[in-house]
């Protein structure tokens, strides 16, 4: 079994300022040999199927600014797997609505310019263990959700205002779920529908050490920037 490291939501490039910084701390102390994020890597405010805030960034402007913010994580991750999720996919989706053929679609790596490392799939299973965004769930218990109805073990992100690790148990199978938080920028323009709920986003990320889960919380300072502990 290995030591995994999961990143949940970064809606790049409305990504915590801090986000690399944070993760490649906690690289460097766990040593993973697997890195697997959660999916919503990208926003594509712009092309939501939601309002767009029209003082924000057009299609053009936000795939420039989303290439030039992702490329530190080429190098700081040169390989991950990466589950597909409702705003990753929100090219292909505006695609398929508007009636374009898949032969005239980008896929995600010529999109984002991305190493050959970088791997795309809806759920990842290592060590028995299943990673995928989390789309179908919401709620506090989102992941546990998730895990029953998988039957195994699940690692979800998607729901960014909670995070942590129920169990669920028979008289023969001890499985969790885990609902791994975000990465987000929480006062960025994309996010200002969330501004009036009360719970707010919980920023981390997550280590499956062989098998056993562990959150790890992103904690800031009165400024909103990482104190740098983990």
């Amino acid at each position: 079994m290995s030591v995994v490291l999961v990143i949940p939501d970064l809606h790049i490039p409305f990504h915590h300022r801090d986000a690399f910084e944070f993760l490649a701390a906690v690289k460097r102390k766990y040593s993973p040999k697997e890195i697997v994020n959660l999916g919503d890597l990208e926003d594509w405010h712009s092309i939501s199927m939601h309002d767009h805030n029209p003082d924000g960034m057009s299609a053009g402007e936000e795939l420039k600014n989303l290439r030039a913010k992702i490329a530190p994580l080429f190098k700081l991750f040169p390989k991950m797997k990466i589950c597909t999720s409702n705003h990753g996919s929100l090219p292909f989706r505006r695609a398929f609505k508007y009636g374009l053929p898949s032969e005239l679609i980008k896929s995600y790596k010529d999109i984002l310019l991305s190493p050959k490392g970088w791997q795309w799939a809806d759920q990842w299973d290592i060590d028995n263990v299943l990673y995928e965004h989390g789309d179908p769930f919401t709620g506090q218990n989102a992941a546990l959700k998730a895990a029953e109805q998988n039957m195994q073990s699940t690692v979800i992100g998607h729901v960014h205002s909670f995070a942590g690790i129920q169990y669920s148990a028979n008289s023969r199978h001890l499985i969790f779920g885990f609902n791994v938080g975000c990465l987000i920028d929480k006062d960025a323009y994309a996010f200002e529908y969330a501004k009036k709920i009360k719970r707010k986003p919980i920023l981390g990320c997550g280590i499956i050490d062989n098998g056993i889960p562990v959150f790890i919380p992103m904690i800031l300072n009165k400024n909103g920037r990482w104190i740098k502990r983990i």
